[in-house]
C-alpha cells in the first residue's frame, strides 16, 4: 500500500517502490459468484488509493415506467442489459430547448453538499495518509445524450444546436461546482468520466471535439488544479486522437488504456512522460480466456512498454472484471502485478 505522496510522487515521474495499482475493478456479479475468494484477496492484496465520490439529491419527477426500467438522481431511463454487465438508456426525457430548461430549474439533481461532505470527509479523514479519489462520473458528455438520446445528440453537436449549447454550459458549471464541493471535501483528486470513443475512433471528430468540449474541460481541469487537486479522467474506447489535447489543457491521468482498442506500445512512445497513463490490462479477451502465461506476460510486457519504474504509469484493469471471468486468473493477474511491478 503505497502513501499519499507516493502517489503523488508517481504523477511526478518518479520511482517508486511498486507500481501502483487499481485492482478491485470488479463487477457486483464477479463478487458475489466468487465472494469468498475475493475476500482472501482484499486480505492479501490492497488498492493504492482510496476511491469516493460526491453524492446527488434526486428532484426529476419519474415517468410512468415501461417493464425493465429504472430511473437514477438525473431522472435519466435506462434498461439492464440482458444477461451482461451495466445498462442502456432507453427514453429521452428531454426534446426540446423549453424542456431543458424546465428540466435544468426543476429537475436536474442537486449537490448533495451534506451528505458528500460527510461521506467523502470521512474517506479523507480515516486516510490521512492515503490519496483519495473522488469521482465525478457522468456528469457532462455522457450525461447528454442519456438525457436526451444519442442520435439526437449527434445532430445537436453537428449542427452546433441551441439545445446542445444549453446543455454544454449547464453541465458544464454543474461539474465545476461538483469539483468545488470534492475540493471543500479535501479529495487529492477529482476522477471525471466521459466515455469518447468506440473501439477504433472517437465519437465526433477531433476538431470538433477540440472547438466544442475542449475549452469547457479546461475549465474543470482549471478549477481543480486551483484547489491543487490532480484531475483524472476516465474515457474508454480508442481515444489516441484525444490524448494530446488532455496533454494540453493539464490533465493529470488518463485511463482506462482499453487494451483491445487502442496501440498501447503506440501511444507510450508518443506520450509517455507527458501524462499518467492508467490502466491496460485486457477484461476483454485475455483475462476472461487467457491462461496463467499470457496473463503474466502482459502485465510484464505491459509495465516495461510504459517504463512503469519511472514513474507516470498506474496499472489496472481496462474495465470492469466480467462474472465469467475465471477467479483462478484474476488471483494471477494480482500476483503478476505486485512481482513484475516490485521495484525495491
Amino acid at each position: 500500500m503505497l502513501t499519499k505522496q507516493q502517489v503523488q510522487a508517481c504523477l511526478a515521474g518518479e520511482s517508486l517502490p511498486h507500481v501502483p495499482a487499481w485492482l478491485y475493478w470488479m463487477d457486483q456479479k464477479f463478487a458475489e459468484i466468487n465472494s469468498a475468494q475475493v475476500k482472501e484477496m482484499r486480505e492479501q492484496y490492497s488498492d493504492d488509493f482510496v476511491l469516493s465520490g460526491i453524492k446527488l439529491t434526486k428532484r426529476a419527477t419519474d415517468p410512468v415506467l415501461e417493464p425493465g426500467e429504472y430511473t437514477d438522481e438525473w431522472g435519466a431511463l435506462f434498461c439492464a442489459s440482458p444477461d451482461g454487465v451495466g445498462a442502456h438508456p432507453t427514453r429521452a426525457i428531454v426534446d426540446s430547448v423549453d424542456e431543458w430548461d424546465a428540466y435544468a430549474e426543476a429537475g436536474m439533481p442537486m449537490l448533495d453538499v451534506d451528505s458528500t461532505l460527510t461521506s467523502l470527509g470521512s474517506a479523507v479523514t480515516e486516510n490521512p495518509n492515503r490519496y483519495v479519489v473522488a469521482s465525478v462520473w457522468r456528469t457532462f458528455f455522457e450525461r447528454m445524450f442519456m438525457l436526451i438520446g444519442y442520435e439526437p445528440l449527434m445532430i445537436e453537436i453537428a449542427t452546433n444546436g441551441v439545445l446542445f449549447g444549453r446543455m454544454l454550459e449547464s453541465l458544464r458549471d454543474f461539474t465545476v461546482q461538483a469539483i468545488d464541493l470534492v475540493a471543500q471535501a479535501g479529495a487529492d483528486a477529482v476522477f471525471l468520466a466521459d466515455d469518447w470513443a468506440s473501439q477504433d475512433r472517437v465519437m465526433i471528430s477531433p476538431r470538433m471535439w477540440a472547438k466544442y468540449f475542449k475549452p469547457a474541460y479546461a475549465e474543470m481541469i482549471d478549477a481543480a488544479h486551483s484547489y491543487g487537486m490532480d484531475v483524472w479522467f476516465h474515457s474508454c474506447g480508442n481515444i489516441a486522437d484525444l490524448v494530446p489535447h488532455w496533454i494540453d489543457i493539464g490533465l493529470n491521468v488518463i485511463s482506462p488504456l482499453q487494451t483491445a482498442a487502442i496501440d498501447l506500445p503506440a501511444l507510450a512512445a508518443a506520450y509517455r512522460g507527458q501524462i499518467t497513463f492508467f490502466g491496460g490490462i485486457d477484461v476483454q479477451f485475455n483475462l476472461v480466456s487467457g491462461t496463467r502465461d499470457t496473463i503474466r506476460h502482459e502485465v510484464k510486457t505491459l509495465l516495461e512498454v510504459f517504463h512503469a519504474s519511472e514513474g507516470k504509469f498506474m496499472i489496472s484493469p481496462s474495465n470492469t472484471i466480467m462474472p465469467e471471468t475465471p477467479v483462478d486468473n484474476v488471483w494471477t493477474l494480482f500476483e503478476a502485478i505486485r512481482e513484475y511491478g516490485n521495484f525495491s
